[in-house]
């Protein structure tokens, strides 16, 4: 009893003076253990820490970040947010069968390009033209995974793959993107979509089928110096006709700066993604691929998800930032419904996602139904189709939100490491004596003080403040206001 008695006084010392350490923010060693459960509360796999409890902390995942910080138990490479969403941080295990032995259309006498960012590990798709043929090559991704298999059930309980600037946490197996990935071996297998495109700009589909592939992998910036040669101007000429009708349909172009937010050797790496014509091609031919498959579903009554966008009640001033800032907070959200229905905002009367199959879950359905049509299996009907994809679009939400917030943490610790950054902003939005200013260079959004009446889309100069890390803000301040608006004419 004597002994308890003892061992019990002697843990409430070392406790108490564990807290002391911790309010002194010098920790040792054995301190870990009492820390893990703070830990836990940051990263939001459970909701009470006694630790903080006895330091008088409001008891949350950010008190519990920034607690860790101050003690130099995390440091600033800790991207809380995946786990605090739920999601897996590691890859799938290999559960895939081999490619099989099935006869395939050889389409390795067209020169197929798969066009995507420096550095992409993942290439699903890939464009050719044959005389008047555009053919769009995905990723056969239904070929290694079909329904209910063990990997089909592991993608559906990820929904998508995560991108993350420290990396990527793949939806299927790395085995998929080994197989399949369209020009990493001298040939790849596809499932290839012949499209025709009539004067009108409409799009048919007239051939699906399994191939063989050869494809040559260009960057958008490569691509970008070669649309003049033949190949490649042909294949931008053919979807051209296609996005005029598009935009004549009322589709909603929204022209904001876009980044790429990546860490290479521990370095924050932002690279401002330019609007270039080559991305334009890439992005036509996906999108008239999921049209016409989406016809094509129709007309044959296969079962399939259809992306489905309502037009926003009101059409904003696109010429300018400030109007397409506001466009994007009006537009509504995109839903997969198993009935058709238009896409207000991509200006298309039906249109079903199909070129990401190796990304996306609802992809992948797509092509296991496409699979099942062309060999004449059994197909999903509508209930089974819908609680497939609803059950990983549940899930998908979380990879985007986790990406969003893994981002802008990654773009607050370059800040942080620029502690006398400045650059340009322009004014999006006024609100009583503050502004919302976007900064394009960082494709971050904050609000500043304004100490004058300044017009919307207004260029300011602006000096970094300081940055919460926890709580994903940063302060700026602004140093002066240049001549000329942005966006206008």
């Amino acid at each position: 009893i004597e002994a308890n008695r003892k061992a019990r006084i002697r843990e409430q010392q070392e406790y108490a003076a564990f807290l002391k350490r911790v309010e002194t923010g010098v920790i040792q060693p054995e301190d870990e253990t009492n820390l893990r459960e703070v830990e836990q509360v940051a990263l939001g796999m459970q909701e009470k820490s006694r630790v903080m409890r006895d330091l008088g902390q409001t008891q949350s995942p950010e008190n519990a970040h920034r607690l860790l910080l101050n003690m130099d138990y995390w440091d600033q490479s800790v991207n809380p947010y995946p786990i605090r969403m739920k999601l897996p941080t590691s890859n799938p295990e290999d559960l895939l069968p081999s490619l099989p032995d099935e006869q395939r259309v050889d389409l390795t006498h067209l020169t197929a390009y798969a066009i995507d960012d420096a550095g992409s590990r993942d290439p699903d798709d890939a464009i050719s033209l044959d005389g008047s043929r555009l053919w769009v090559h995905i990723a056969d991704v239904a070929a290694l995974v079909p329904p209910d298999s063990p990997a089909d059930l592991e993608a559906r309980a990820r929904g998508a793959s995560l991108y993350l600037p420290q990396g990527t946490v793949t939806m299927l197996p790395s085995q998929a993107t080994q197989t399949l990935g369209l020009g990493l071996h001298e040939t790849s297998p596809a499932l290839s979509f012949g499209l025709e495109l009539r004067s009108d700009g409409s799009v048919n589909l007239v051939d699906i089928v399994a191939s063989w592939v050869r494809v040559k992998r260009l960057n958008y910036e490569a691509a970008e110096t070669q649309l003049k040669t033949e190949a490649l101007h042909g294949l931008y000429q053919a979807v051209q006709q296609f996005a005029e009708r598009r935009q004549a349909n009322g589709a909603i172009e929204l022209n904001l700066p876009e980044v790429k937010v990546r860490v290479a050797d521990g370095q924050v790496v932002i690279s401002p993604l330019r609007p270039l014509e080559s991305r334009t091609l890439v992005r036509e031919a996906m999108l008239m691929t999921g049209e016409a498959v989406a016809r094509f579903a129709q007309q044959e009554n296969l079962p399939l998800l259809y992306s489905t966008q309502e037009a926003p009640d009101e059409i904003s001033d696109l010429t300018s930032l400030s109007g397409m800032f506001a466009q994007r907070r009006m537009l509504k959200r995109s839903q997969l419904r198993g009935t058709p229905a238009s896409h207000a905002g991509l200006g298309l009367d039906v249109y079903a996602q199909t070129t990401s199959p190796l990304r996306r879950y609802a992809d992948l359905v797509v092509h296991q139904q496409l699979r099942a049509y062309l060999a004449g299996d059994r197909l999903l009907d509508e209930s089974e189709v819908l609680a497939r994809v609803g059950a990983a679009e549940a899930i998908s939400g979380s990879v985007r939100q986790a990406e969003r917030l893994s981002n802008k943490h990654w773009t607050l610790v370059f800040l942080d490491r620029q502690r006398h950054w400045s650059g340009e902003a322009v004014l999006v939005e006024k609100m009583h004596r503050r502004g919302r200013v976007l900064i394009p260079d960082l494709d971050l959004e904050t609000v500043v003080p304004l100490s004058q009446e300044l017009p919307l889309d207004a260029k300011l100069s602006v000096r970094l403040k300081g940055i919460d890390l926890p709580l994903l803000q940063a302060s700026f301040q602004i140093q002066s206001i240049e001549e000329g608006l942005v966006g206008k004419g």
